[in-house]
């Protein structure tokens, strides 16, 4: 085979620009758009992640995946039949999330999706950075906490059927491996394509559940979508994670399709990796959002840091600023 014939698209005659080695495929720019949608579609078909009819909060941060998910889901939401209605945190993490934010609010006027800012500043009259120093706990550790609990409360009062995460193949397989090394099998029944709702927390999905990393930074080139430049300040360097993850790539390098092998299979036994995880959720006494104790990790946090448990007036706020989104 020739190198013109290697570098011609599978589907047609374009110059190819990838080669999915797992698909078996060449793609030019035109038919890897169309079979990264196509993947999505599928995704959300194959796993009832979305169904007709249904309004989606999507979470966007601003970077490549987010972006990406949040465009192919606004392609093909018409086919499908739901809504899309954007949601964005601004934990104030100096210049970066000020730029995020810009490129969020700009990326969704262009495509007439109606989006939700939620402002950390706003509700605890603080930002990321002062609760770090204030706390003394690792800038990630509490980014997890923060998000989780907004993205919850905005999920219950925005009264959507479901919320979509950017997680893709990658990062999910990531913490699946990681997971499993340390034995915390529990933890990985939330790392499959979906996250059934329990009581009133509304349910998560991933439609990026089969796509690579690469294919999301791939799209986002592609299509020219707007990202926030640069990275989180706070971003570990040398985590277990990143081991993992060259672990990983480099099975698939040598036995392409093993990802998404892997993926599909944990999808299928997600029920075993519940075996032995208690259901003893209940309110939380102060702001009344799940939790497995007395006091919800939030409203521990605010106690701890700000000196009151500030979930109740954080929910009313956030009731406030979606009200006009039901």
């Amino acid at each position: 085979m020739s190198s013109e014939e290697v570098l011609k698209c599978s589907l047609c005659s374009e110059p190819a620009i990838t080669n999915i080695r797992y698909a078996k495929l060449r793609l030019c720019k035109k038919h890897f758009i169309e079979y990264i949608q196509n993947k999505v579609f599928k995704t959300i078909k194959r796993y009832e992640l979305i169904k007709n009819g249904w309004r989606v909060l999507v979470a966007v941060s601003g970077g490549r995946d987010s972006i990406a998910l949040l465009h192919i889901l606004s392609v093909i939401s018409k086919q499908l039949g739901f809504n899309v209605l954007a949601l964005h945190l601004d934990l104030g993490i100096t210049d970066y999330s000020r730029r995020a934010r810009e490129v969020v609010e700009s990326f969704c006027r262009s495509l007439e999706v109606p989006l939700i800012v939620v402002d950390l500043k706003e509700l605890l009259g603080v930002r990321l950075p002062d609760l770090v120093i204030r706390s003394r706990r690792p800038a990630c550790s509490l980014c997890g906490l923060l998000k989780r609990y907004l993205i919850n409360v905005v999920g219950i009062e925005s009264k959507v059927n479901v919320v979509v995460l950017g997680h893709h193949l990658d990062d999910l397989l990531t913490y699946v491996m990681k997971n499993f090394l340390l034995q915390k099998l529990n933890d990985i029944s939330k790392l499959g394509p979906k996250t059934e709702s329990e009581g009133p927390l509304v349910g998560r999905v991933r439609p990026l559940y089969e796509v690579s990393g690469n294919e999301t930074s791939l799209y986002v080139s592609i299509q020219g979508l707007p990202v926030v430049d640069g990275v989180c300040p706070y971003k570990v360097v040398g985590s277990i994670e990143g081991e993992v993850r060259k672990f990983l790539d480099s099975i698939e390098g040598r036995n392409p399709g093993i990802k998404i092998a892997l993926a599909r299979g944990i999808a299928k036994n997600i029920e075993f990796y519940k075996v032995g995880l208690r259901s003893n959720v209940g309110t939380c006494r102060y702001c009344g959002m799940p939790t497995s104790g007395d006091v919800c990790a939030f409203c521990k946090l605010t106690e701890k840091v700000l000196g009151s448990s500030t979930g109740p007036i954080v929910r009313s706020k956030i009731k406030e600023v979606v009200s006009s989104y039901r």
